[in-house]
């Protein structure tokens, strides 16, 4: 079965794509590739558990790094609150993105990635 990844137009007005998640855990792992087109992106959270968003890469002393977060380290990160908690980023959010959850396994993401504006 292709993964979000394989089918995902990169189309200046391509429909959006719209990745479904139902796995995440407390580790981070990428639920939105990169996109040099992208205008806005949001993240929704439609399960019970808080869930933490972070760039894959940022900015440290002038340089991009990658970005480590964990639990007890959350600088970079926003928390997308449980039952309903959405955050929509636009301007500078070409870049790949991280998720991971505050408890558990198996936790539920939505994320849509616009390159419309």
């Amino acid at each position: 079965m292709p993964s979000a990844f394989d089918v995902a137009p990169t189309g200046p007005t391509s429909g959006g794509k719209w990745y479904a998640y139902n796995n995440l855990g407390t580790a981070p792992e990428v639920v939105a590739p990169a996109n040099s087109q992208r205008i806005s992106i949001t993240f929704h959270n439609p399960g019970a558990v808080d869930v933490f968003i972070a760039p894959q890469f940022v900015v440290n002393t002038g340089t991009n790094v990658p970005l480590s977060p964990t639990l007890s380290a959350l600088g970079g990160c926003y928390r997308i609150y449980g039952n309903g908690g959405s955050l929509t980023l636009g301007g500078e959010c070409q870049g790949q993105w991280q998720a991971f959850a505050s408890t558990g396994s198996n936790n539920p993401l939505t994320v849509i990635d616009s390159n419309v504006g």
